[in-house]
């Protein structure tokens, strides 16, 4: 019987043609590189390609299919690197599932760096990324009526996570996958991930999820990951501006050296 050897899985999707597969720089020979995608003839020399069309569902249905069902693809790992198909890997990135081990954490959240609430959040992506108003109206309003207090500060990135296969974050994923859905005005799944799922984890589970938290220069300008505009080689550049938090309180972040 063949003996599974890979300490962690890094998982990865291009639906629709949205990204360009970046491919891995420097692999790791004891993990798993999984991309999952709807184009048939999509190759790679470094990722292991898995063919997933989903049909009658949106591109973005299909985005957090995968990003919501991480183990459906990780299976043969305990712990899952789950990534946006526009963020590179330079190194291999043991470092992280040593720290994960280390520290016995459930999942790495990378603290988001300019907003830590969620009504400037929604404000913004009304503003910059032709959001509808009604949408986020529609969302907040739903975290209100489960007893949500608005100032909780605690907002984490979408694009970056480290994940342990266990109940609290199949039930995590679970929930916001169904309030993503729940809270669409359109029929279709809605496009913020990054509010719902900080919302879940802020509101419910923040007294049993063990989390690591990260900053955004782990893939700004890092020696690991780079994070590239979508469809582009072209790497993105940002700076750090408030305090993290987590839980609604102030954290350290943890950085690989």
């Amino acid at each position: 019987m063949e003996v599974n050897t890979m300490r962690y899985t890094v998982l990865s999707y291009v639906f629709g043609g949205y990204d360009i597969v970046h491919e891995v720089v420097e692999r790791d020979p004891n993990a798993d590189y999984i991309m999952v995608t709807d184009d048939r003839d999509l190759r790679s020399n470094t990722w292991r390609i898995v063919y997933d069309p989903m049909p009658d569902i949106s591109v973005m249905e299909k985005c957090y299919f995968v990003r919501f069902n991480p183990f459906r693809y990780a299976a043969n790992t305990e712990l899952c690197i789950r990534l946006d198909a526009s963020i590179a890997i330079l190194r291999p990135l043991g470092v992280f599932a040593d720290k994960m081990q280390d520290g016995d954490y459930d999942r790495c959240l990378m603290i988001h760096p300019w907003r830590n609430t969620m009504p400037p959040e929604y404000a913004k992506w009304v503003q910059r990324r032709r959001y509808s108003q009604k949408q986020a109206d529609c969302c907040m309003a739903l975290m209100r009526h489960m007893g949500y207090n608005m100032n909780y500060r605690g907002l984490y990135q979408g694009c970056f996570e480290i994940l342990r296969n266990n109940r609290v974050n199949a039930d995590i994923n679970a929930m916001t996958f169904a309030l993503l859905r729940r809270s669409s005005l359109d029929g279709t799944i809605d496009r913020i991930d990054q509010t719902m799922s900080s919302f879940v984890m802020n509101h419910l589970y923040s007294d049993r999820l063990r989390v690591l938290p990260v900053s955004q220069q782990i893939v700004i300008g890092g020696s690991y990951m780079q994070w590239c505009h979508h469809n582009s080689q072209q790497p993105k550049s940002w700076s750090i501006g408030l305090e993290p938090y987590l839980f609604n309180k102030p954290v350290k972040v943890w950085t690989p050296e």
